[in-house]
């Protein structure tokens, strides 16, 4: 009986193991992946032509590569709070040129829904 208790205990353990593991690495993507993530959501969102895929693709990945490298930087520090505006802003702007104003709006409209 004692041999199964431990051997179900080393079961639960290793799940858990497991578990928090397969957490970490979706917390760590590349920034590829996260801005392919992202471009998809946006072409579902706005329908993106192909050429408009690729240029949001680009913007995206930039901006994650910075906002990476600014969040690795202490979070009361106000040089990380002001590089986080900019990229944010420079992404905005991106944005503004890619879109056609309608599809613009439409993007504008999904983040104030996400702000409430």
């Amino acid at each position: 009986m004692k041999k199964y208790f431990t051997f179900l205990s080393f079961i639960a353990l290793f799940f858990i193991g497991l578990q928090s593991s397969s957490a970490q690495t979706n917390e760590k993507q590349s920034p590829e992946a996260m801005a392919k993530e992202k471009t998809h959501q946006l072409h579902q969102l706005v329908n993106l032509t192909g050429g408009q895929q690729s240029a949001i693709y680009r913007v995206l990945v930039d901006a994650e590569q910075n906002t990476g490298a600014l969040n690795k930087m202490d979070a009361t520090d106000k040089l990380r709070q002001d590089g986080l505006k900019t990229v944010d802003q420079n992404t905005l702007e991106s944005f503004k040129r890619i879109l056609t104003p309608e599809q613009f709006e439409l993007y504008q409209e999904s983040l104030k829904k996400v702000k409430k």
